[in-house]
C-alpha cells in the first residue's frame, strides 16, 4: 500500500519555491512533530453525527469509528491515519483509491487487521512504521522503526540537488547517515550516471538501505558502510575524494530531545536526532570531513536547523580558509525557513 504524496510532489515539481537567502530567522524545530502531510486525495472524508450509524463492518463504518477514537484520544492527523491503515489493509494502490471503497464490507480477518493497527496508532507508532512503508518523492520505500523517517523537507533537498546537478555526468557522491536510503536512492535514480556511497552508525540503517536499494534495483551503483561519523570516513574511504557529499545530520540541541513528540522520541533511533548541546556537533564534524574529502568545487549539501545557516557561515568564515571549504548560500523550505545549505570546496 502506498502512501498518497503525489498531488504534493507534482506540486513541488511544478513550482520552484526555493530561494536564496542570508538572513537569520526565528528558531523553528521542525522534527519535533512528525508530520504526515495529508492532502485531498488522501481519502474520503467521512462525516460524523449523533444521528450516523454505519455499521464498523464497512469502511465507511471503520473510518468513522476510528476517526472517532483517534479525535477522542487527541491522536496527530486522524484522518490520514485510519485512511493510510485501512487502505493498507485493503491492499489497495494508495489511500486516494479509499473513496471508491467506502461501501465495501470488510471481513473478519480485515476488521481484525485494522483493529490491531490502529492500537498501535494509539500507542502513537508513527503510521510509516505501522504500514511498513512511505513515498519519498517517487520511490515507495520500506519503513522500520528505529530507522529515521524522512520528512518532506528532505525530498525538497533533494529536488534543489537535481536542479542543480548535471544528471548526466558521472559523479561520486557521499550520504551521511543514510537511514532509509532515501536521499542516495532518490539522487541515483535521477543521476544515472553516478554512483554513490552511504554511511550510517546504525545497522538497522545500513540494512534497510540495502534492501531498499535491491528493491528499486540501484544496489549495483551504491556502497554502504556502518559507521559513526567522528572525526573521518572509515579507513577503506580514507584516500576517497567525492564529487558531492550530502547530509541530513542529527541538528536537534540534546536538552530539547526530551519534548519531541511521542512518536518521535519513543520509536526513532534519537541518535540520528540529537545533534549535541547546539545541535551542531555532527555539523561540524561533517565540515571536516567534507574539507578533506570532497574534490576541487565539490559541494556539500546539508539539511539543518533553520537557525544553522547563520551559524555555519560564522564558523566556515573563521576556520573556512583552513579547511578548503566557502560557505556558498543558504535555502529556504517551503514554510519559508532556511532550511539547506551549499558549502563548496575551494
Amino acid at each position: 500500500m502506498l502512501s498518497s504524496s503525489t498531488t504534493r510532489i507534482a506540486a513541488r515539481m511544478g513550482v520552484k519555491m526555493l530561494a536564496r537567502v542570508g538572513q537569520n530567522r526565528q528558531t523553528d524545530l521542525p522534527l519535533l512533530q512528525l508530520s504526515y502531510y495529508s492532502n485531498s486525495n488522501a481519502g474520503t472524508s467521512v462525516q460524523t453525527t449523533a444521528q450516523s450509524h454505519i455499521p464498523a463492518t464497512t469502511v465507511r463504518g471503520a473510518q468513522e469509528k476510528w476517526m472517532k477514537r483517534f479525535e477522542s484520544e487527541s491522536i496527530p492527523e486522524p484522518e490520514t491515519s485510519i485512511v493510510n491503515i485501512i487502505a493498507h489493509v485493503l491492499e489497495l494502490s494508495g489511500p486516494g483509491e479509499l473513496g471508491n471503497h467506502q461501501n465495501s464490507s470488510l471481513n473478519d480477518a480485515q476488521i481484525s487487521k485494522i483493529e490491531e493497527l490502529c492500537q498501535c496508532r494509539l500507542a502513537r507508532m508513527p503510521i510509516q512504521y505501522i504500514i511498513r512503508e512511505w513515498d519519498f518523492r517517487d520511490l515507495t520505500l520500506k519503513m522500520i522503526p528505529p530507522v529515521f523517517i524522512p520528512r518532506p523537507e528532505t525530498e525538497e533537498l533533494v529536488e534543489l540537488i537535481l536542479q542543480q546537478m548535471d544528471t548526466q555526468r558521472e559523479a561520486l557522491f557521499l550520504e551521511i547517515g543514510c537511514g532509509t536510503g532515501a536521499i542516495s536512492l532518490s539522487l541515483l535514480k535521477h543521476a544515472p550516471k553516478s554512483s554513490a556511497i552511504a554511511i550510517d552508525q546504525s545497522r538497522f540503517a545500513c540494512e534497510l538501505t540495502r534492501e531498499n536499494a535491491e528493491k528499486v534495483g540501484l544496489m549495483e551503483r551504491l556502497r554502504i558502510f556502518k559507521h559513526k561519523v567522528v572525526d573521518d570516513l572509515p579507513v577503506v574511504l580514507s584516500e576517497e575524494k567525492f564529487d558531492m557529499i550530502v547530509s541530513n545530520p542529527p541538528y536537534v540541541p540534546s536538552m530539547l530531545i526530551p519534548t519531541l513528540e511521542p512518536e518521535v522520541k519513543i520509536y526513532e533511533d534519537l541518535r540520528a536526532l540529537d545533534g549535541g548541546n547546539d545541535g551542531l556537533t555532527v555539523i561540524k564534524a561533517i565540515l571536516r570531513i567534507a574539507g578533506r574529502h570532497l574534490a576541487k568545487d565539490g559541494v556539500l549539501w546539508l539539511e539543518v536547523d533553520s537557525t544553522h545557516p547563520p551559524a555555519i557561515q560564522e564558523f566556515l568564515s573563521k576556520h573556512g580558509d583552513l579547511m578548503g571549504l566557502r560557505f556558498l548560500a543558504s535555502y529556504k523550505d517551503l514554510f519559508q525557513k532556511d532550511r539547506f545549505v551549499e558549502i563548496v570546496k575551494l
